[in-house]
């Protein structure tokens, strides 16, 4: 409410446009630092992105270590795993290329080199961020997908081996010292990942308008968001070197990373749990279940109505129902699928795929209170 007290914090220094990836090494030679880790994945290290990386520091005399042990869906073994090299080759910075996941794991990695173990000590949901302090070490990141935003956000979302539970560490300490959004680094995403990410980013601004708080910074930054995917994720697929689709995908997934400190659902929570349980995509997952999930949602009247809202942008009348459909034919438009009956998903398995959403901390803050049995109905209408 406009008359009541409210507190509002935005995002980290962000360096934007073609090239920005090859002036990061010029911010870092004023800090007088010339030895970092690079966090990335195998993947990024085989097609040569994280070579590359490296020699346009070379150029400045820095040196790059390169940790590329990064799970699709990290661990803290992961995490454990980057700080023992950054702790045995004295390293002053950290670097991450990548999705998500190695953003994450680097911001781990940042709070393990000046903070003790074990990683889940500091999870969010029981207090840990109060433990983090601003002591940390240099982090910048350079996302290499338009999905999480994870490099303009504060947390890190690291799956605890011996709990097998994804959890949050958070913290406005974790934040990138520079996130720098580059469209030449995203041309090399295949067109799968392409949309699969694309539709993270878009649940993630999706999610943070339909939670009613007031909060009309987040909620212009969501709207826009909304758009920006919606507008340029096909081309962004079809033609991966459109400069310019692939500059508003990075855009707009910064902004759902900015909108979601409003908090996300029920749609990450399943997400979550079918990642935990199966190894899944995330984006995947946030695609398969988000018809039904909105389906849901929409029979709360005032989530009916934020969903109506969004009916000039998706191009369609501003009714729900309409909103909906015309989410459903985009994804089909992406080759992104509107259920869970070819990922593997499991009858047998639905009890634990609710035991583990309705205690993931997005669920609470679904903006339709959810009940035992709710997440059960949700994954049989997906089966």
């Amino acid at each position: 409410m406009p008359d009541k007290r409210h507190t509002y914090a935005f995002p980290t220094h962000i360096e934007y446009g073609p090239g920005a990836r090859d002036d990061l090494p010029d911010f870092v030679v004023q800090t007088g630092l010339n030895k970092g880790l690079l966090v990335t994945d195998e993947a990024l290290k085989k097609t040569g992105a994280a070579g590359a990386l490296m020699k346009s520091f070379a150029k400045k005399d820095i040196e790059l270590v390169t940790f590329s042990e990064v799970q699709s869906n990290p661990t803290d073994d992961n995490v454990y795993a980057g700080v023992d090299i950054y702790k045995k080759s004295q390293l002053q910075f950290i670097v991450s290329l990548g999705g998500g996941s190695p953003i994450d794991v680097g911001k781990a990695i940042k709070c393990l080199t000046t903070h003790s173990g074990p990683l889940e000590k500091y999870d969010d949901s029981k207090g840990g961020d109060r433990l983090i302090k601003n002591n940390m070490p240099p982090f910048y990141a350079i996302p290499t997908t338009a999905g999480t935003g994870s490099e303009v956000g504060r947390s890190a979302v690291i799956t605890i081996g011996k709990t097998n539970v994804k959890t949050i560490i958070f913290s406005p300490y974790l934040m990138p010292t520079i996130a720098v959004l580059d469209p030449l680094v995203t041309r090399s995403l295949p067109p799968h990942l392409t949309a699969a990410t694309g539709v993270d980013a878009f649940v993630h601004n999706l999610e943070a308008w339909l939670i009613p708080q007031f909060h009309p910074f987040a909620d212009a930054l969501a709207k826009e968001g909304i758009a920006r995917i919606f507008r340029n994720l096909s081309t962004a697929v079809k033609n991966g070197d459109d400069i310019v689709a692939r500059g508003e995908m990075l855009l707009a997934s910064a902004m759902g990373a900015t909108a979601f400190q409003k908090g996300l659902g029920i749609n990450h929570s399943i997400a979550h749990a079918l990642g935990v349980i199966y190894d899944l995509h995330h984006g995947l997952a946030n695609a398969a279940v988000l018809i039904e999930v909105m389906r849901f949602n929409a029979q709360e009247p005032v989530i009916r109505d934020r969903l109506a809202s969004l009916g000039s942008i998706l191009n369609t009348k501003n009714e729900a129902n309409a909103v909906i459909a015309a989410m459903a034919d985009w994804l089909l438009s992406v080759g992104l699928p509107l259920n869970l009956k070819h990922l593997g998903v499991r009858e047998k398995d639905i009890p634990a795929i609710e035991e583990y959403a309705l205690n993931d901390p997005c669920c609470p803050l679904n903006p339709r209170k959810v009940q035992p049995g709710d997440v059960t109905r949700i994954i049989q209408k997906l089966l």
